[in-house]
């Protein structure tokens, strides 16, 4: 039975994708600032985990220990500033990068020994971090900055971790039904998580952008 981790699995896309996968015998250890979770199955377990604070990390990483993974989903993440809002804002940058993007490294790096062979970590980034983004503009410039960065550090770890036969992706969710993305959204929590749930099961090449299954462009 395969292990992993999810992050922000309180809510939304993180709370789907647990409820799909300990649905299909896999046992996953799940993350929320608050260290709760609704969702209550002898195969999920659920601990505190504050991406921005390194003691946060630290904590979490003793609470595993040794304790073998074959897959971690970065799907933490947040978004601070409103969706017409495109001047810089030093305060929100920081604050974005340090739980999109270095905490979420921090995170990862600190886990990497835990991981069996074949394993695969799934980066949650967004088409609003891609260059190839259709409708691009000026809004939401710390979330944008902050996901591009990490589709970059995608790419470098699916490079430095080919010998180790893990495989690393990044994920473009699409525009989801969650707090972030409203009511109005297309697509539902429930259908990203089967999307995740395919990659962990075919296991991808690595070092790619995926959305729905297929890789899309950077």
């Amino acid at each position: 039975m395969k292990t992993g981790i999810i992050t922000g699995c309180s809510r939304g896309i993180g709370y789907a994708t647990v409820d799909l996968l300990t649905d299909n015998q896999i046992n996953v250890i799940g993350t929320s600032t608050s260290g709760t979770c609704s969702i209550s199955k002898s195969n999920f377990e659920c601990h505190t985990l504050n991406l921005a604070e390194s003691k946060s990390i630290d904590n979490f990483i003793n609470i595993i220990c040794n304790r073998k993974i074959d897959f971690l989903i970065n799907n933490a993440g947040i978004l601070l500033e409103k969706w017409n809002e495109s001047a810089i804002n030093l305060k929100y940058l920081k604050q974005t990068f340090n739980v999109n993007l270095f905490g979420t490294i921090e995170l990862t790096e600190k886990l990497i020994p835990n991981f069996n062979k074949n394993g695969q970590i799934i980066n949650f980034t967004s088409d609003w971090g891609s260059f190839s983004e259709k409708n691009f503009d000026e809004f939401q410039p710390h979330y944008k900055m902050s996901k591009s960065a990490l589709n970059m550090y995608t790419k470098l770890l699916a490079k430095r971790l080919e010998k180790q036969n893990i495989v690393v992706s990044s994920l473009d969710p699409g525009w989801t039904q969650t707090d972030m993305g409203g009511k109005d959204a297309s697509r539902k929590p429930k259908e990203v998580a089967s999307d995740i749930k395919n990659m962990l099961n075919k296991s991808p090449e690595s070092g790619n952008f995926w959305y729905q299954g297929k890789i899309r462009k950077w």
